[in-house]
């Protein structure tokens, strides 16, 4: 008995307190949302899987050694648990094969956006005219094919096209810019 108590003692040492997982997490929200999109292709779902991942990680708290395993542990909890929805709600999974999700965790780490990049983005997007804002909000934000967008502009499908491609390359200049800005200070 006294052997189990030192163990459990010793390895509720090296757990995350609920505190640190809920930091963690928060501060990977974005990251870890957009891998749930990639299964979903839906952010609003999305969105509520990582909300689903949040409570089962705290209420798990006494599983996680590193905030790395933590990470790891809820991309992996968040995408069966978006494929599990999908089959549920449509009978069948049809989204990414398992091989390319699995390539995909593989690469996300290196591919993830930082915290500067995220900021760069948001004071760019500030930048632009409030019509550029609603044709990225009616694009991407409610998902809308660009005819519906052309649509509900009032504009022509060619036309919306060429501002996306303008808009595209503008917001990634800005943040290119901003990003060189701070790194050169």
């Amino acid at each position: 008995m006294c052997r189990d108590f030192t163990r459990t003692a010793v390895v509720s040492v090296n757990m995350l307190p609920p505190e640190t997982i809920a930091a963690t997490l928060l501060a990977e929200r974005l990251p870890l949302t957009a891998f749930f999109a990639s299964v979903t292709r839906d952010f609003h779902l999305a969105e509520d899987v990582f909300q689903e991942v949040c409570v089962k990680a705290v209420a798990r708290a006494d599983s996680f050694e590193t905030t790395a395993h933590l990470i790891n542990w809820a991309r992996l909890t968040g995408k069966n648990r978006a494929i599990d929805i999908l089959r549920a709600r449509d009978g069948r999974y049809v989204g990414l094969s398992d091989e390319m999700l699995a390539l995909l965790a593989d690469e996300w780490p290196e591919q993830r956006r930082t915290d500067a990049m995220q900021d760069a983005l948001g004071q760019c997007v500030e930048q632009i005219t409030p019509n550029n804002r609603e044709l990225l909000r009616l694009r991407y934000f409610e998902r809308r094919n660009c005819t519906d967008v052309a649509a509900i502009m009032g504009r022509k499908i060619e036309t919306v096209y060429q501002a996306l491609a303008r808009l595209h390359k503008a917001l990634g200049d800005c943040i290119r810019a901003r990003l060189q800005t701070e790194s050169a200070s």
